[in-house]
């Protein structure tokens, strides 16, 4: 039972390291995306701290599935 409770929580470790690696590069992105479209708005609120709690998950939503139509809409 030892062994399977220490594979567990090494794969729930790996996995929450994963995201915050996703999130990290997600926010990259989200930058990215903001000089492709020419957004200083977004540029912005991109590099604002707080923020990135938002930008972080969309940009890695971006990487993974697209631009979402609600950042071109907003943003662009």
């Amino acid at each position: 039972m030892s062994k399977i409770q220490e594979l567990s929580e090494s794969a729930l470790g790996l996995a929450i390291m994963g995201l915050y690696i996703l999130s990290g590069i997600g926010s990259l992105y989200w930058l990215w995306i903001a000089i492709q479209i020419g957004s200083f708005s977004m540029f912005v609120v991109g590099i604002i701290p707080i923020t990135i709690i938002i930008t972080g998950p969309v940009g890695a939503w971006s990487i993974l599935f697209g631009v979402p139509d609600w950042i071109y809409d907003i943003f662009g």
